[in-house]
């Protein structure tokens, strides 16, 4: 193996690192690329480039090249544990643990390992393993925040809710900016705050992205995109073509690939990057943003004449602002599509599940506030959980 702290490289490697830090991707990977021009097997920058194309949810590039760095450096735990955080965003939850394993094997005392290794248990539903993973990371680092929030998850999931409110607190006092354990601490206290944090819907559909479309359509029973579509037909004709439609919170395309065939041009807006390069692989978009979807509104300036909505309000709790947003960019006689988890109670609340109901009164309210002519409002099975089907609101709106 090259050497990759030579004098020739270690100076643009620190530049590229830099560069990668600083979440300048584009300006990160071409240095990575230079200095593999000229030494092709330097494990550093195949290392990181990998990491880029994880970080821009193009898995399979990502395992090409750290494990062409294994290949240089079969003896690197740090290595192992990233080629396992991959294979775990990828869907591929054995393969993780074998990678894990050895990164452990390596070095007994790496917290992250542990902490990947509980999230690849996860993935298989594997309680016990995945919390003694979690609390190992732990004991290897009483200091590693992420870890006490994914035990929380861990234990929120399995109705341990005082269990799960001590690890979201004890997240909350080692980094009093992490976006998830707030809005979860908020769930299990009873506050209902507007919004959920972009970062955290971005951590959980980056996370989710691996499984998505198998454990929400086939274990939660989730058929909402095909509900919106048939509605939609419905309303406006079955030859009816939109000119131009946007997918708001388009996750992996299942909605998108209902509504490709009824709409000239569909554009795609998700908070995920990993979700957007799922989406990608679907083939159904003209144009895909990873994103806000109300500052990619504002942004690009364009006008739509449908607005689709899927499984997106259960992570907004005040809808007024997207509203707004919507008009703006609505042309004349555009439909606004979307489905909420009902809400018994006036106005929105934050559910334990981390998740927002809307009341039918206060989508009523909202629309006509915002110019919205309720065309559909009518009740609908959400999706499964725990056994239970959650009552959900299919809405077409019209301008």
């Amino acid at each position: 193996m090259r050497d990759s702290t030579l004098p020739a490289s270690k100076g643009a490697f620190e530049s590229a690192v830099n560069q990668h830090r600083a979440g300048n991707l584009d300006a990160a990977e071409k240095g990575y690329r230079s200095i593999l021009q000229q030494q092709p097997d330097n494990v550093d920058a195949l290392h990181m480039l990998g990491m880029i194309a994880y970080q821009r949810g193009r898995h399979d590039a990502a395992l090409k090249l750290i494990a062409e760095a294994l290949r240089y450096s079969p003896s690197s735990s740090a290595i192992y544990v990233n080629l396992g955080s991959v294979y775990v965003a990828n869907g591929q939850p054995d393969a993780a643990i074998s990678a894990l394993d050895k990164a452990i094997a390596l070095n007994p005392a790496t917290a992250m390992a542990y902490n990947c290794l509980g999230n690849a248990y996860r993935m298989k539903g594997l309680e016990k393993e995945t919390i003694d993973a979690y609390r190992k990371a732990i004991a290897t680092d009483p200091a590693f925040t992420d870890a006490y929030a994914n035990l929380g998850t861990v234990y929120y999931k399995n109705d341990r809710l005082d269990e799960a409110k001590q690890c979201f607190q004890k997240t909350v006092e080692l980094n009093p900016e992490h976006s998830s354990a707030i809005h979860m601490l908020a769930s299990l206290n009873g506050n209902t705050t507007e919004t959920a944090p972009l970062d955290h819907v971005r951590q959980l559909f980056d996370e989710y992205s691996g499984n998505f479309d198998k454990h929400l359509v086939e274990e939660l029973g989730y058929s909402m995109p095909e509900l919106i579509r048939t509605e939609m037909g419905r309303i406006a004709g079955p030859d009816t073509i939109f000119r131009n439609a946007i997918d708001i919170g388009c996750g992996t395309g299942l909605a998108g690939a209902q509504f490709r065939p009824v709409a000239q041009r569909l554009t795609g807006v998700d908070a995920s990057v990993r979700m957007v390069e799922k989406a990608k692989d679907r083939n159904v978009y003209d144009s895909l943003h990873a994103g806000d979807a109300i500052e990619y509104l504002e942004n690009s300036g364009e006008h739509y004449d449908l607005f689709v909505c899927a499984d997106v309000f259960p992570y907004i709790g005040n809808i007024y602002p997207l509203f707004r947003s919507v008009k703006k960019y609505a042309e004349a006689g555009a439909y606004f599509t979307f489905s909420t988890e009902a809400a018994e109670e006036s106005g929105y609340v934050l559910r334990k599940t981390g998740r927002y109901a809307h009341s039918s009164n206060y989508i009523k309210e909202v629309a006509a506030d915002a110019g919205f002519s309720v065309l559909t409002l009518r009740r609908e099975n959400l999706r499964r959980q725990r056994g239970n089907w959650i009552p959900g609101d299919l809405v077409v709106l019209r301008l």
